[in-house]
């Protein structure tokens, strides 16, 4: 399992996006109102709306048998839904209750 993402949430997403991109010299791979990601190597730098805490995202190469595997360990875990063109991901909790995404990608 690799790290792939780190999500960071902003109150403020055209803020943020500046800093990012102009202040760190960041490239943005995709903007909205509520989602703007950066590529930094192997690893996304994604901005959300909001005020949650961050959480990791681990890709795998199958999606549902990492779910159903997570689960059947009695991992609560959600279901699995695709936010993007090409992007399926599910979430779970840590025994701390920590929440942390996995995903798989495929041809956008």
């Amino acid at each position: 399992m690799d790290l792939v993402e780190v999500v960071v949430y902003t109150q403020d997403m055209k803020r943020a996006t500046v800093f990012y991109r102009d202040m760190l010299g960041l490239k943005p791979s995709y903007e909205s109102e509520h989602w703007t990601t950066f590529r930094t190597g192997s690893c996304t730098l994604a901005l959300h709306a909001g005020s949650e805490a961050p959480d990791p995202t681990f890709a795998v190469a199958d999606l549902e048998a990492e779910r159903a595997r997570l689960a059947a360990a009695g991992v609560g875990v959600t279901e699995i839904r695709d936010p993007a063109p090409g992007l399926r991901v599910f979430d779970a909790r840590d025994p701390d209750g920590n929440r942390f995404s996995i995903e798989s990608r495929g041809p956008t």
